[in-house]
C-alpha cells in the first residue's frame, strides 16, 4: 500500500488552497470546510471578482487568478474544482510539488490524464482523493457490504437509470443563486465540450459508473449510444459486461426524469436502491433488507443528506488520510476505473436511435446554407426543434439565445462551429440594455424570435421593440412567432388572418404582436408574424407531456358532445413554415396562421394520445354547463378574474407552494398541487377515486370552439404544405412518449 508523507500535528489543519470557485466549491465545498473548521489559505479562480466575493464570505485571506501565483511552500493541500478538462493540467504541477490533492469528480476527462495523475501521485507520495461523495452514503456502503458477503449469489444482471429533466422549471434559493452566478447546470462551461469534456455520461455518469464499478468490481464496456452531434450528449445508454458474462445497462438523461435507482440481480435474489438517498426500493427475498452494516439493517438506515452531509464526510475523510498518512476512502486509482469505462464508451460510441427525429430535405432550398441565423428561445420546445432543423437540414450557422443555460441540453448536442450559445433575457429590452441586444443580433442574417418573459407582458412588448430596432440596424430579417391565442375567444366560424383579434391587455403575445405590427407599418423592420395553432410533438410540455400525464394518471374531462375543433399542428410542420417565411419576400410585412392539414376534434386529439399510451376509457364527456358550474364551485375563493390572473403568476404560485409545505394540511397541499397543474382550485376527493382533470375556464372555451383555422394565405404566399395529419404526427409522437416513459 502506498505510504504518504504526513503533515503537521494531530488536530492541525494543512494549509489549503481551493482552486476553482464555481458552483460546487461555493455551494458545497466551502460550507463543508467551514463545518469542519478548516479555513483555506487562499482561493484561486480566473474570475477574480467571484473569488473575492467568496473570500469575503468565508474570511479567506488571499485570492489569486492562477495556480502559478502560488508562493513556494504556501500550501500543503489543494482542493481542485475547476472544469473537468483542466483537472490534469492544474493537478500535475501540484502533485509534483508534493501537494496533497482532493479532486472534484471526475478525476479527469480522459483515461490518459488519469494515468498521468496517478503516476505523479505515486512518485511523489502524496494523497490523491476524488470527490465521489455518493460512496459515503450509507445505502451504497450497505449494498457494497451485501454484495461482498455474497448475499445475492453470482451476479446475473444490473440496471441503473439516472436522469433529471433539466428543461423543467426549477425553484428554490440555490437554483436562483446558481442561475444568477452562472454556476452548476446554469454554467455555460457545462454545455461546452472543450471545457466540460463530455455531457451527461462524464458528468452524472461519473457518479453512477463509479458506484456500480465499486460494487461489482472489474467490468468492461460493450457499447455506448448517445445523442451528441459534435457537442455534449444529453442522453446516453451504456452496456457493460462482468467477467462472468453477465451484462447490464446504465442509462443517463438530462431531458427525462428517470427512476434514479440501481437494480442488481443475482442467482439468490435482487435488490433495488435509490441513487440519491438512503432507501431500499425493493428486495427479493424480503429478508435481504435485514442485512446489517454497522449495526443497522437496510430497513433502518440513517437519515443522511446526500449533499450537505456527504460533502463534509468526504473532506473529513481526506483530511484524516493526510494526517495519518493513510488511504482515503475514494482513492485516485479506484475512481479512475469509471473514467476508463467512460473513455472507452466515448471512443466506441454510436448514435442513439431517435425514431421521431427523421430528417429530410431542407425547406429553404439552400437559402439559409452557411448563413448566420439567430434563434431566441432556442432551448424551448419549438426553438429546440427549429435549431435542429436549421443545422441538420438547412446547413445554417445558428446563434442560440438562451435565458437559462440549465435548459440548454438539446441545443448543446451540436458542435461549437454549428451552434453558438448566448445568454439572452427578454427583460433586457425593458431595462434598456440595448447594447446587449445589438451585440446579439450583430452579424446575423435572420432572426427567429420565440422567446417570451412569462412573468411580464411589458417585458415582451419592450423586448420586441428592442429586437426590431436591432434587426433594422443590422439589416436582419425578423420572423416573430406569435400565437393563435391573440384571436381568443375563438369564434364558431372559420378563422383567417382577416378575422378580428381579441381584446386581451394581459396577453403578452397580443401586446407584442400589436407593437411589432406598428413597427412594420412605420418601416422600422422587415418582419413576418407567424401565428401557430395547437403545436404538439416530442418535447412539448403543454400539448404532449401534460395530456399524456393526465391520461395516465386519471380521466380528462371534455365538453360534450366532443365536437370542438382542435387545430392540431405537428411541430415539424411549424418549423417548415418558419423557415419558408425567412426566405420569401412575399412574406415581408405579413402575418400567417399556421395549422395542420386537418381539423380534428379535441376528442380525436385526446383519443390519439389514449391509443399511443395504450389507455382506454380515460376520456369523459360532460355537459358544458355542468363543467362551468363545477369551475364556479371549486373557484369559489376566487370570484374576480383579476384574482385568478394574479394567482396564475409563477412568483405567487411558488410562494404559495412553499407556504403549503409548511402550514397546510395534506389535503390542502393536494388541492394546491392540482391548482398549479390545472390552473384552478379543485375540490378535495377521496384518494381511492380516479382523478379527474377538469379544464380551466379558458381551456373550456378553447375545447368547445368550432373554429377551423384556414391556412390558404400561407399556402399561397409561402408555399407551405403541411405534411403531418393527426395520424402521422401521433405516430412520431408515440415513439417519443414510449421513450419518455421508459425508466
Amino acid at each position: 500500500m502506498q505510504a504518504f508523507h504526513r503533515i503537521g500535528r494531530r488536530g492541525q489543519f494543512p494549509r489549503l488552497a481551493v482552486i476553482g470557485c464555481g458552483g460546487v466549491a461555493s455551494d458545497r465545498h466551502l460550507p463543508a470546510l467551514a463545518r469542519l473548521g478548516w479555513r483555506p489559505e487562499l482561493l484561486i479562480d480566473p474570475q477574480a471578482e467571484r473569488a473575492l466575493a467568496l473570500a469575503r464570505r468565508w474570511n479567506v485571506r488571499r485570492v489569486a487568478e492562477d495556480v502559478a501565483e502560488l508562493r513556494p511552500g504556501e500550501i500543503e493541500a489543494a482542493l481542485v474544482a475547476t472544469n473537468p478538462t483542466s483537472h490534469a493540467s492544474v493537478s500535475l504541477p501540484l502533485l509534483e510539488n508534493g501537494v496533497h490533492l482532493f479532486v472534484e469528480k471526475p478525476l479527469a476527462s480522459s483515461w490518459q490524464d488519469c494515468q498521468a495523475m496517478l503516476k505523479a501521485a505515486a512518485i511523489h507520495s502524496v494523497c490523491l482523493a476524488v470527490g465521489h461523495m455518493r460512496r459515503f452514503l450509507f445505502v451504497n456502503r450497505w449494498v457494497k457490504a451485501l454484495l461482498d458477503r455474497g448475499a445475492l449469489g453470482e451476479i446475473t444482471g444490473f440496471d441503473v437509470r439516472e436522469g433529471t429533466n433539466c428543461h423543467l422549471p426549477t425553484s428554490g434559493r440555490l437554483a436562483a443563486v446558481r442561475m444568477a452566478a452562472g454556476t452548476g447546470l446554469h454554467s455555460p462551461a457545462l454545455w461546452n465540450r472543450e471545457s466540460a469534456g463530455g455531457g451527461v455520461l462524464l458528468d452524472t455518469g461519473a457518479h453512477s459508473l463509479d458506484t456500480l464499478l465499486w460494487w461489482l468490481g472489474e467490468a468492461r464496456v460493450l457499447g455506448c449510444r448517445d445523442d451528441a452531434l459534435g457537442g455534449v450528449e444529453c442522453n446516453a445508454l451504456v452496456e457493460i459486461a462482468l467477467p462472468n458474462g453477465a451484462t447490464g445497462m446504465v442509462e443517463l438523461s438530462r431531458t427525462r426524469t428517470l427512476r434514479n435507482t440501481a437494480i442488481v440481480t443475482g442467482r439468490r435474489g435482487a435488490i433495488e436502491v435509490s441513487l440519491h438517498r438512503n432507501a431500499i426500493i425493493s428486495a427479493h427475498p424480503e429478508d435481504l433488507a435485514n442485512f446489517k452494516l454497522e449495526g443497522r439493517s437496510g430497513a433502518r438506515m440513517p437519515n443522511e443528506r446526500l449533499h450537505e452531509d456527504m460533502f463534509k464526510r468526504e473532506l473529513q475523510d481526506w483530511l484524516g488520510a493526510i494526517r495519518t498518512a493513510g488511504q482515503p476512502f475514494v482513492t485516485g486509482a479506484s475512481a479512475a476505473a469509471a473514467i476508463q469505462a467512460i473513455d472507452h464508451a466515448y471512443r466506441h460510441r454510436r448514435p442513439l436511435h431517435r425514431p421521431w427525429a427523421a430528417h429530410g430535405r431542407g425547406a429553404s432550398d439552400g437559402h439559409l446554407q452557411g448563413r448566420r441565423v439567430l434563434v431566441t428561445g432556442a432551448s424551448g420546445f419549438i426553438g429546440g426543434q427549429l435549431v435542429e432543423k436549421l443545422i441538420l437540414e438547412e446547413g445554417a450557422k445558428v446563434r442560440a439565445a438562451i435565458r437559462n443555460f440549465r435548459h440548454a441540453a438539446r441545443v448543446a448536442r451540436f458542435a461549437a462551429d454549428t451552434v453558438e450559445l448566448r445568454r439572452f433575457d427578454m427583460a433586457v429590452g425593458r431595462n434598456g440594455a440595448m447594447d446587449g441586444i445589438h451585440r446579439l443580433v450583430d452579424g446575423c442574417d435572420v432572426l427567429f424570435h420565440l422567446a417570451r418573459d412569462i412573468h411580464s407582458p411589458q417585458a415582451n412588448e419592450a423586448g420586441i421593440r428592442a429586437i426590431a430596432e436591432a434587426c433594422g440596424r443590422a439589416g436582419a430579417r425578423l420572423v416573430y412567432v406569435s400565437s393563435l391565442s391573440v384571436y381568443e375567444p375563438l369564434p364558431d366560424a372559420p378563422l383567417t388572418e382577416a378575422s378580428p383579434m381579441g381584446q386581451q391587455p394581459d396577453n403578452d403575445k397580443f401586446r407584442a404582436q400589436l407593437e411589432l405590427m406598428r413597427l412594420i407599418r412605420e418601416g422600422a423592420v422587415e418582419a413576418t408574424i407567424m401565428q401557430p395553432t395547437i403545436v404538439y410533438g416530442p418535447f412539448s410540455e403543454y400539448w404532449t407531456d401534460r395530456p399524456a400525464d393526465m391520461l395516465m394518471d386519471g380521466a380528462v374531462i371534455l365538453p360534450a358532445p366532443g365536437d370542438g375543433i382542435c387545430n392540431a399542428l405537428y411541430v415539424d410542420d411549424l418549423v417548415q413554415a418558419l423557415i419558408l417565411a425567412a426566405g420569401r419576400d412575399e412574406a415581408l410585412g405579413e402575418r400567417f396562421l399556421i395549422s395542420g392539414p386537418e381539423h380534428p376534434t379535441w376528442l380525436d386529439f385526446h383519443r390519439a394520445y389514449e391509443q399511443a399510451l395504450g389507455r382506454d376509457g380515460a376520456i369523459r364527456l360532460m355537459a358544458r354547463d355542468e363543467m362551468a358550474r363545477r369551475n364556479r364551485r371549486t373557484n369559489g375563493l376566487l370570484p374576480f378574474p383579476g384574482a385568478r390572473r394574479l394567482l396564475g403568476r409563477r412568483p405567487l404560485r411558488r410562494a404559495l407552494r412553499f407556504a403549503s409545505h409548511r402550514w397546510l394540511s395534506e389535503r390542502g397541499q393536494a388541492a394546491l398541487r392540482q391548482f398549479r397543474e390545472q390552473g384552478r382550485w379543485a375540490a378535495t376527493r377521496n384518494a381511492a377515486e380516479p382523478r379527474e382533470f377538469l379544464p380551466s375556464a379558458r381551456l373550456l372555451d378553447l375545447y368547445a370552439a368550432k373554429c377551423p383555422v384556414q391556412i390558404d394565405k400561407a399556402r399561397r404566399l409561402l408555399g407551405y404544405e403541411p405534411e403531418f395529419g393527426l395520424e402521422r404526427g401521433m405516430q412520431r409522437t408515440a415513439h417519443y412518449l414510449k421513450w419518455r416513459a421508459a425508466s
